[in-house]
């Protein structure tokens, strides 16, 4: 299948440089405008055709809804008067009635037949004038499917309408073999009578399986649409109801290996193109078609209990779902809102790498340009040099190397990197590369860029996405390595943090959009992705395929809780990051330092005090007053500080007794001088129980119940405050409680998960099971995991 792909591609690539001469097509379709197969098969055609100056002329037949012959005579006679006419240079005629009525004696022009289904001969095809493409019809495939999914199936009933499409199905399906199971093809005239051929089937060995159902009319003559015929099947039977056709299992039919309008249209334009750019139609032998695709309606499916296996529809081609969740808008929105940002970050840098401050490759003179354009996005502004060192605004020369990055070679060849995920060297934050060549004298001279961190945009987009209920978002840069998610956890850890099911699916696509199914927490969800072939990005939209009948409260609380949490850390984290650069402007002034500490106080009531910390771990300032107490502690010995001098990153501790004299967690950004050397970091020094306690209380509902633990065993909050501080591997409160311990390992190695574990009630008074559900939060590195826990029954004294 790829070849043929391959070869079509080469064929439509020489075929769009060779210089076509016609500038008139006639199209002349067997049925309606309205009809999705005649308007699918129509674009697959003018797919083919880049050329705005062909002029195009469009004739539709109408037997569809009319199918009398008088009628069928009269328009193939206004078909040839058309063509009379317009005087096109092709004539392409789709489906069997338009061979019947108006092709078959046609001699004068170029003529490429599609939709065909009965016998060539019919209609004296091939012949000087004439090729194209016969429809196949994909039985034999679409049984094989049907069986795999229904192996109890002994009978298939094929039911169409009487029509020359089933005509020539009919001939196709009776030249068929098909192996271990019997078939029927059931012909009818009218919906009346449909209803009663389906009615009349029965018994677990039965399946159906629809052909072309187009020309059913009901009791007062008027034609039923096509949707209508398979949603009233599907509703009014037991058996499992397949299709040949993409259009019936699109309308609720389960599954089939069925023909494409659009490809076979496209198939039939090639056939033109190739007619236009010099060949007779003697020279090109006629086709079948050869665009069989499997197709499965995932809803359909699952609604008759089969149990669908992820790895088992990787080969299905296309994947169909009628829910009502707008999936791809919103997938298309993410796609854009994600492209438009792109293009403004690389617009702009396109610009300051042109301007003659960059060109000059002087820092001085470049760094007001870069923190203008700083200002309008969050990260770090920088200019890179050939051989990899570089500046930012924030810390001017950093004395950091990226000769290491996999970006890096893509640059020094001239190629821009349009988002590229990295660790970020500077802050140790995860964040997105965009770069830019800087030229002088037409050779490389620099590079300009953004390390832009998307924390913001990925809480916008997790704001938006809550209208979505039960609906995820995913977006994995060129290297696969998640970089946008509603599920936060995911973003915590390293780059090569798997999503659960998906990851390993991603990897093997080898189409730019579809969809595919994988399992994460033993649901089976539906994924639906898009590529954006600019950047390399694959924008993800997942949702929940089956009902569930446990109960998502807790994972909801959970997930709420978790992203509140985040958001907090977050805002603070970007709050002392501004302190950090302006501080850095201050650093002389001590009235200037304290004053800056106290704006960072006001606008964070979360933290009890900010202060500076100098080079030589002195705490040098702080506020508010009230712990003035200790100015000029030497702090060297604090695991956070030590830290960040060896990296000169940002961290956020573990739990430990601060120098005010009680627990405390220690969020630090460094601070550096003017030339870009460390001088001394900024810290907001945060109480758990004051800073969790304002989001955790108000969700601690009966029966659920939220505590917190560090990965080392640590328990950092508990509304129970004879467990705060305790340690769930050492201490001996928990030894009577294997299951717990056994747990608590498992919590500290995963990011999230579920479990059960048995230990008192709340105040120690009663011993419990509980169920349990686990998520992370953190920054630079450091993370906590925050445990919700529902009481699911007492334990018994035999147990």
């Amino acid at each position: 299948m790829k070849s043929k792909a391959i070869a079509a591609f080469f064929l439509l690539f020489v075929l769009s440089f060779t210089c076509v001469f016609a500038t008139r097509i006639m199209v002349i379709h067997s049925y309606d405008e309205d009809y999705i197969w005649s308007r699918e098969m129509l674009e697959g055609i003018k797919s083919v055709f880049n050329d705005e100056a062909i002029e195009w002329k469009v004739f539709y037949l109408d037997t569809r809804l009319q199918t009398n012959e008088e009628w069928k005579i009269k328009a193939g006679k206004m078909a040839a008067q058309e063509v009379e006419a317009f005087q096109p240079d092709i004539v392409i005629a789709c489906d069997d009635n338009a061979q019947e009525y108006f092709a078959k004696d046609f001699t004068t022009l170029p003529l490429v037949y599609c939709g065909v289904n009965l016998d060539l001969e019919r209609y004296s095809y091939p012949r000087s004038n004439a090729t194209g493409v016969r429809e196949t019809l994909f039985s034999k495939e679409t049984v094989a499917m049907l069986l795999d999914f229904f192996p109890q199936v002994r009978e298939i009933h094929f039911i169409g309408d009487d029509s020359e499409t089933v005509a020539g199905m009919r001939e196709q399906l009776e030249a068929t073999s098909f192996d271990d199971v019997s078939t029927k093809i059931h012909v009818v005239g009218s919906f009346n009578e449909w209803k009663e051929v389906v009615k009349n089937l029965s018994g677990e060995g039965n399946a159906i399986v629809i052909l072309a159902d187009r020309t059913l009319k009901d009791e007062n003559g008027r034609t039923v649409s096509t949707e209508y015929v398979t949603e009233w099947t599907v509703e009014n039977t037991d058996l499992p109801v397949f299709s040949v056709l993409d259009f019936v299992v699109a309308d609720g039919a389960m599954a089939g290996v069925v023909n494409s309008a659009f490809e076979e249209g496209k198939q039939a334009g090639v056939i033109a193109l190739k007619i236009l750019s010099g060949l007779s139609p003697e020279e090109i032998p006629p086709e079948n078609s050869s665009n069989g695709r499997s197709m499965v309606n995932i809803e359909a499916l699952l609604s008759t209990g089969v149990e669908l296996d992820s790895y088992r529809l990787e080969e299905v081609d296309d994947l169909i779902s009628q829910s009502s969740v707008p999936v791809w808008t919103a997938l298309n929105l993410l796609v854009t809102s994600f492209q438009e940002r792109v293009h403004g970050i690389m617009t702009s840098l396109r610009v300051l790498a042109s301007s003659p401050e960059v060109i000059s490759g002087e820092w001085s003179r470049m760094k007001p340009l870069l923190s203008s354009f700083n200002r309008g996005y969050e990260g770090l502004a920088m200019y890179v040099e050939p051989d990899g060192d570089y500046y930012t605004v924030q810390r001017d020369r950093t004395g950091l190397n990226l000769s290491d990055r996999g970006y890096f070679p893509a640059l020094l060849k001239g190629e821009e990197v349009l988002g590229y995920q990295v660790l970020s060297r500077s802050t140790g934050k995860r964040s997105v590369v965009f770069a830019t060549t800087v030229l002088k004298e037409g050779n490389i001279s620099g590079f300009v860029g953004i390390s832009a961190f998307l924390d913001e945009w990925n809480f916008e987009l997790i704001s938006d996405f809550k209208q979505l209920p039960g609906v995820h978002f995913y977006a994995f840069d060129g290297q696969n390595t998640l970089a946008l998610s509603d599920d936060t956890s995911l973003l915590l850890g390293s780059l090569e943090v798997p999503v659960p099911g998906m990851s390993e699916r991603l990897a093997a696509l080898d189409r730019d959009k579809g969809d595919f199914l994988f399992t994460a927490n033993d649901v089976l969800h539906l994924a639906t992705y898009r590529r954006s072939l600019k950047t390399g990005w694959t924008f993800v939209v997942a949702r929940e395929l089956l009902p569930t009948t446990r109960d998502q409260r807790p994972e909801l609380l959970l997930s709420e809780v978790q992203k509140e949490i985040q958001e907090h850390f977050n805002r603070l984290d970007a709050s002392l990051a501004k302190g950090a650069e302006d501080m850095r402007k201050v650093l002389d002034d001590d009235e200037e330092v304290r004053s800056l500490l106290k704006r960072l106080y006001e606008a964070n009531p979360e933290v009890v005090d900010v202060s500076y910390i100098d080079l030589d771990f002195i705490l040098r300032s702080i506020h508010p007053q009230d712990y003035s107490y200790v100015e000029g502690e030497w702090i060297g010995d604090q695991e956070q500080l030590i830290r960040l001098h060896e990296t000169g990153r940002p961290v956020l501790s573990e739990g430990f007794l601060a120098v005010e004299g009680f627990q405390a967690v220690d969020l630090e950004w460094p601070v550096f001088a003017e030339d870009g050397s460390l001088a001394g970091s900024l810290s907001f020094l945060i109480k758990p129980e004051t800073f969790l306690a304002p989001i955790i209380v108000p969700s601690n509902l009966e029966p659920y119940e939220f505590w917190i633990m560090q990965p080392d065993g640590t328990i950092f909050y508990d509304q129970d405050s004879l467990e705060v501080g305790r340690n769930l591997f050492e201490d001996e409160l928990y030894e009577p409680f294997d299951a717990l311990v056994e747990l608590g390992h498992s919590i500290s190695k995963n990011e999230s998960g579920q479990g059960y574990y048995t230990f008192y009630s709340r105040g120690l008074s009663s011993t419990v099971k509980k169920e349990v559900w686990w998520s992370s939060i953190g920054l630079h590195g450091t993370q906590w995991r925050l445990i919700l826990t529902k009481v699911i029954g007492p334990i018994s004294v035999s147990q």
